[in-house]
């Protein structure tokens, strides 16, 4: 499955929603940095750089004499948490980087994978460089935005714009859900902002817990406490994260049902299975404190 999420403006926490949400994917996935301003996931997990340059512009080189799912595979990075089965592939460093990156390509490469979910952060929708190609390839997109007044005042005004920037078909079909963060003030229920998106025909897919500590091994520096593995933020993920899964499997098979050609097929291999992923020095992660000893702080 292809799942691709985005932003209307400003820094809603799409990359941290993004890498959260793999983390806790209930198969095998790899986040992609897709944001043509530039990514910074690498540093937050390898910063002193051991693993070396690794991203979307070494995988646009590589693939000019490697086979593209061959060339990807050699990017990724093994998220440390413990299980093997979730990656990231770094982003470009900046837009001029963005702009070589071979979009439509990757866009067919993603979709032909069997075995591994794709969730890709692409951004602000607007952006110069928006990779369209690989929202219009998706199974299901994704709007993630704050609980607060002006943005989802602004989600409402903007439904329309949305489906089409992203090349979405056809309004109310299921193929964009909204995701909200917490604000930094007190947002709206739940059960408010889902009646208000469904009235514009977009489902609320699910809320993420407000936990600034948590969030901020997705988005600055991965040094956990051994509350990590149980925090709120985890906890929401996981629930959201099967959400999404099961939107996108619905959506998936809908359209293949109905023979619907949404992006022209990847010239490759007919069944992409991405290639081993090589070990990376994995960092380690506490395991969740059960005892009676006491945690760490945060």
């Amino acid at each position: 499955m292809l799942i691709s999420f985005f932003s209307l403006s400003g820094s809603p926490g799409v990359s941290t929603a993004v890498l959260a949400l793999t983390w806790s994917w209930p198969r095998d996935a790899v986040a992609v940095e897709a944001d043509p301003t530039g990514g910074h996931a690498l540093a937050v997990f390898d910063p002193d750089g051991a693993l070396g340059r690794r991203g979307l512009l070494e995988l646009t080189v590589a693939a000019r004499k490697t086979p593209l799912h061959h060339a990807m595979s050699a990017q990724l990075v093994t998220l440390p948490n413990g299980t093997g089965r979730h990656h990231l592939l770094p982003g470009c460093r900046g837009p001029l980087e963005s702009d070589g990156v071979p979009w439509a390509s990757l866009a067919g490469l993603f979709r032909e994978f069997k075995t591994v979910d794709v969730l890709v952060d692409c951004g602000r929708i607007r952006a110069h460089g928006a990779p369209r190609a690989v929202m219009a390839a998706s199974d299901l997109v994704v709007l993630v935005l704050r609980n607060d007044r002006h943005s989802l005042a602004r989600a409402v005004r903007s439904f329309e714009l949305v489906q089409r920037e992203a090349g979405l078909t056809a309004s109310g079909d299921g193929s964009l859900v909204a995701v909200v963060v917490p604000a930094e003030s007190q947002g709206f229920p739940p059960a408010e902002v889902a009646k208000v998106f469904a009235a514009h025909g977009v489902p609320l897919a699910g809320v993420l817990a407000k936990d600034p500590a948590a969030a901020a091994q997705f988005s600055d520096l991965f040094q956990p406490s051994r509350r990590f593995p149980t925090s709120p933020l985890l906890s929401s993920t996981r629930v959201v994260a099967q959400e999404l899964g099961r939107r996108a499997s619905t959506r998936e098979a809908l359209l293949r049902s109905t023979n619907v050609v949404r992006f022209p097929p990847h010239p490759g291999p007919p069944s992409v299975h991405m290639a081993p992923v090589p070990a990376v020095r994995p960092i380690p992660v506490p395991r969740p404190n059960h005892g009676g000893e006491p945690d760490d702080a945060g």
